[in-house]
């Protein structure tokens, strides 16, 4: 937990979001568990950060070029792959 200047602590989930919030970042929430993940999307990137109850984060950052393939063979390719 980090101090506040008003003595309460704030959770690193809370500055994580508060920080995506002031820049116009896209994310969204999921929980399971102990977890609470944070799926970030930003063009060319999509960000994951994982905060346990002990406020411990771990990051993860997927980087890419965008392109788009169609169609359901493409679909199949890309869930296949070992890239």
């Amino acid at each position: 937990m980090t101090a506040t200047s008003s003595g309460r602590t704030a959770s690193s989930l809370f500055a994580i979001m508060k920080f995506m919030d002031s820049q116009g970042i896209h994310y969204f929430l999921r929980r399971t568990g102990a977890f609470v993940t944070i799926l970030a999307t930003m063009p060319g990137k999509r960000v994951e950060f994982t905060v346990d109850e002990d406020d411990m984060i771990d990051v993860a950052v997927f980087k890419g070029d965008e392109s788009v393939e169609i169609g359901l063979d493409a679909a199949l390719k890309a869930l296949s792959e070992d890239e």
